[in-house]
């Protein structure tokens, strides 16, 4: 296997366990680990909850 095709694959392995919640990392670097188009999967296991303004109900 090439260098190349290694990192790939090593890469997806992280990405997957990840977005399982297997794997614990801060929120800023899995972002960065799995990309912007599946970090909305992230919020979702991390459990952040929107925090409601109080003057704005």
């Amino acid at each position: 296997m090439s260098r190349k095709s290694e990192e790939i694959r090593i890469r997806y392995l992280y990405r997957k366990m990840l977005l399982r919640g297997q794997l614990s990392l801060p929120l800023k670097f899995a972002v960065k680990m799995v990309g912007p188009d599946c970090a909305y999967h992230l919020y979702s296991h991390a459990g952040f909850v929107k925090k409601k303004n109080k003057g704005r109900e």
